[in-house]
């Protein structure tokens, strides 16, 4: 299980959990229509631009993202990185909200994923952590 203390510290960072909502997973895409992805990705970027701007995280020139997913109680074994197109449109989401300037591997140095704790509801469920790599933070 992800320890959040432990990998970042006292590195300045923000949380944001998304919603109870349709996430993409790359397994289960293949059988989606195109349209239903595009949209499903539309939303999920909308939702991350509001809630960064609800937190008014600032301009950052240098980030790494973790997305920590959380599975639902009843998950044996899952792999988090099969979400990764769903923290993909979150992260141009945070672009939107003007986090960053752009995501290029520059400014955004790492998208990782990371198992959280198991919960309650019908859907699995992800947090975004933002993590500030400016100046003072280049090794975290």
């Amino acid at each position: 299980m992800w320890d959040q203390v432990k990998e970042v510290g006292e590195a300045p960072h923000w949380v944001l959990k998304l919603p109870e909502m349709d996430l993409i997973n790359a397994n289960e895409v293949r059988r989606w229509h195109w349209g239903k992805e595009r949209r499903v990705a539309a939303k999920i970027r909308e939702i991350a631009a509001v809630l960064a701007r609800k937190e008014r995280i600032p301009r950052l020139e240098r980030v790494r993202v973790v997305y920590v997913v959380h599975p639902k109680a009843g998950t044996r074994v899952f792999d988090p990185s099969n979400w990764s197109l769903t923290a993909k449109a979150a992260v141009d989401g945070l672009q939107d909200a003007g986090v960053f300037e752009d995501d290029n591997a520059s400014v955004v140095t790492g998208v990782d994923p990371r198992a959280g704790e198991r919960q309650n509801g019908a859907h699995i469920r992800m947090s975004l952590v933002i993590v500030d790599q400016g100046e003072e933070n280049v090794g975290v």
